[in-house]
């Protein structure tokens, strides 16, 4: 078994069709999908150079948010009636009624919220846009679901012991169970994030990668509704 990933190869909506075509012996797609908020956090803090943590740039990304919300309006992923984040931050000094989310969408069918982000002028390599799980993989589950050459999972699944065995049927791995391995594996990746965790205490200026940083909770309740 053989295996690849890159995360940026769903936002290309001709790679289905350029995979099949380039190889015959039909591979089999695993999508694995974070919670888009806490997706979008990560890539942020993985991308943003150490410096600007040490400078407490936070607000950065909240200006990023900011403008990837106004190219969703733009580009009609959003309407204009969409709250922004400066006046929903107004609205929580006023009430404690946050039911209602900021963010107003058009009428638009899958296929054609899948044709905008195709189409999409703004910047594919946004914090945001990654998260639009839906119109993003349609031309995946087109080209592969009905032939059950597609499995997706959230990434909080994967850990599961028994997941990992599906994962591994899936991908055409007979007679195999990992469980006399899953407690080392577990093991070793505890081991990696308490060694991040130390590195970080003592100032090594590469740990930040592995430090969880909390997002300012206005800013995730504003993108979780």
């Amino acid at each position: 078994v053989v295996m690849e990933k890159t995360p940026s190869y769903m936002l290309h909506h001709n790679l289905p069709f350029i995979i099949d075509a380039l190889c015959p012996w039909e591979p089999k797609i695993l999508t694995i999908l974070r919670d888009p908020v806490d997706r979008a956090w990560s890539h942020f803090r993985m991308v943003i150079p150490w410096k600007k943590w040490v400078n407490k740039n936070i607000s950065l990304f909240e200006t990023m948010v900011k403008g990837e919300i106004d190219s969703f309006i733009l580009n009609g992923l959003l309407d204009n009636a969409t709250t922004s984040l400066d006046d929903f931050k107004a609205s929580l000094a006023s009430t404690s009624d946050v039911s209602t989310s900021p963010f107003v969408f058009p009428n638009l069918t899958l296929e054609k919220s899948s044709q905008i982000i195709q189409n999409y002028k703004g910047d594919k390599k946004g914090f945001l846009i990654r998260g639009l799980y839906a119109p993003i993989l349609l031309p995946w589950v087109k080209q592969f679901a009905a032939h059950d050459r597609l499995m997706v999972m959230k990434f909080k699944e994967v850990w599961n012991a028994s997941n990992v065995d599906e994962v591994l049927r899936f991908a055409g791995v007979e007679d195999t169970s990992i469980d006399e391995h899953y407690d080392d594996f577990i093991r070793n990746r505890q081991g990696k994030i308490i060694r991040k965790a130390n590195k970080n205490a003592t100032g090594d200026r590469h740990a930040n990668k592995g430090v969880q940083v909390p997002l300012d909770p206005t800013i995730r309740l504003y993108l979780k509704l």
